[in-house]
């Protein structure tokens, strides 16, 4: 279950977060609205994600505790610009955006998930991650039921959103 492969240091952090950085940049996309907000929040999730590196215990996969750190650094709303223990050079510290896309259903999409709370957008993020309901529960801290019950209401929340800006 766990990713023991991944070598420890700066070198390893590195590997993962550009393994990893599409989630990063959806949580920032889901959680700021302008380019610079999401770069400070993805400048700040990275932050974090490097200071809680060397605490990582292989117990879960990388992406799920990855992912359960970049949205409590969003939810928290964490913007304190601590520079890491260990710095990480500026070359490697510098990932490319992701490739935006624009056809007018992720726009409704977007537009919809703009609507929901905190705490609801990161259940829609993890459900459009296709994360498992284990992994949800990891990341979230609730049980599978709850979680059901949650995504499922939430789903229908986005669907009625959804429709009400076709029909308008």
């Amino acid at each position: 279950m766990a990713d023991k492969n991944i070598t420890p240091g700066e070198s390893g952090f590195v590997a993962l977060l550009e393994a990893n950085q599409d989630i990063v940049h959806k949580v920032c996309r889901m959680y700021a609205r302008t380019a610079d907000e999401r770069h400070d929040l993805f400048q700040d999730i990275t932050m974090q994600l490097w200071r809680a590196w060397p605490g990582f215990r292989h117990e879960s996969k990388l992406s799920t505790w990855m992912c359960r750190i970049a949205l409590n650094v969003a939810i928290s709303g964490l913007r304190r610009r601590r520079a890491p223990t260990v710095p990480i050079s500026e070359s490697q510290h510098q990932l490319p955006a992701p490739e935006t896309e624009t056809s007018d259903e992720i726009f409704r999409l977007y537009k919809a998930l703009d609507s929901l709370s905190k705490v609801e957008k990161s259940f829609a993020l993890l459900m459009l991650e296709d994360y498992s309901y284990e992994e949800m529960s990891q990341i979230t801290g609730l049980n599978t039921n709850h979680l059901r019950v949650k995504t499922h209401r939430i789903r229908e929340k986005l669907r009625t959103l959804i429709q009400r800006q076709i029909t308008l």
